[in-house]
């Protein structure tokens, strides 16, 4: 039986960053500068661990971690971990991974851990979590994988059919788009944000966090981090942005807005499209769209029209 350990904290960011750029479809909350950011805004200190089978690095964990009243331990490990060169980790693998989680996260009433998994929901993986000591919480994460590595002809192709139209209107409309891998304009979309999730009843990611991500991408993050904001506009005035964090070899739609101009014209499929288009260029090979609801249909519907994957993660665990 193969030996499994996670080695916490050990080698450097610039080893961690390379092993991270390693994961096919990493996850925004499990990137270092993720961490950062959660620390500088809500005071987590990243955790980060080298899952180890025989002594080979085969993945990444990083649990954030905060003290408060200097008694009690807050730890969050959400959409980990994570696995290398596209491994399928075995029953047996995932099964010690998750039992060395238990103890890095322990229950007591000194301490609160919320795991979000990686993992995909099936009565499988429910047992295996309920066997290492963990207790469901609440539902998991869905979300659309889409897959960058086809060429630009093959993505068109795989649109569909009523998405693709809209995309070609909205070539035709005469919009600008500006690409900034800087998102310098980020302040005034976080405003769009917090007015749009206020009409429509949704909890956003806070403006300070946004920023600070955004710095800790720009300035400091690792080789494969970036942010990139697309904006499409009408005689000057935006109708429709998108923000995206790019974390090794992936990346994630964090925030989609459009106004009722931008929303007559599918500017908003057009904003994708080209985001899409700027992400592959780089290098990136796989773009989560962000999570969908039941409540939300439509917009369940139009990230499943780019051609994506839905998936559902196993749960939240305590």
């Amino acid at each position: 039986m193969a030996e499994v350990t996670i080695a916490w904290n050990a080698g450097t960011v610039g080893e961690w960053d390379a092993l991270f750029a390693r994961v096919r479809c990493s996850t925004l909350t499990q990137s270092f500068a993720y961490g950062r950011a959660m620390g500088r805004t809500y005071g987590y200190l990243p955790k980060l661990g080298v899952i180890r089978r025989d002594g080979e690095p085969v993945g990444l964990v990083q649990i954030l971690e905060r003290r408060m009243l200097k008694l009690f331990h807050d730890r969050q490990l959400h959409r980990g971990p994570l696995w290398l060169d596209g491994i399928d980790p075995d029953p047996e693998i995932l099964e010690a991974t998750f039992r060395l989680l238990r103890k890095a996260c322990p229950r007591s009433p000194f301490s609160r851990a919320s795991l979000l998994p990686e993992l995909p929901a099936s009565p499988e993986t429910e047992a295996l979590l309920q066997r290492c000591g963990f207790r469901r919480a609440g539902p998991g994460y869905r979300t659309v994988w889409l897959d960058l590595t086809p060429s630009a002809d093959a993505l068109m192709a795989g649109l569909a059919r009523d998405w693709r139209q809209r995309l070609r209107g909205a070539e035709k409309s005469g919009l600008l788009i500006d690409a900034d891998w800087q998102a310098g304009n980020l302040p005034w979309l976080m405003k769009q944000e917090h007015d749009q999730a206020a009409a429509k009843g949704f909890r956003p990611m806070t403006g300070t966090l946004a920023v600070r991500l955004r710095n800790a991408m720009v300035k400091g993050g690792g080789a494969g981090d970036g942010v990139l904001m697309v904006t499409a506009l009408e005689k000057k005035t935006p109708v429709a942005c998108a923000l995206v964090f790019r974390h090794g070899a992936a990346a994630t739609s964090q925030i989609s807005w459009a106004n009722e101009a931008g929303r007559k014209s599918s500017a908003m499929r057009l904003v994708l499209w080209r985001a899409m288009l700027a992400l592959k260029e780089r290098g990136v090979r796989a773009l989560d769209l962000g999570g969908v609801t039941d409540s939300a249909p439509g917009v369940t519907e139009f990230k499943l029209g780019t051609g994506g994957r839905a998936d559902e993660t196993v749960g939240q665990y305590r």
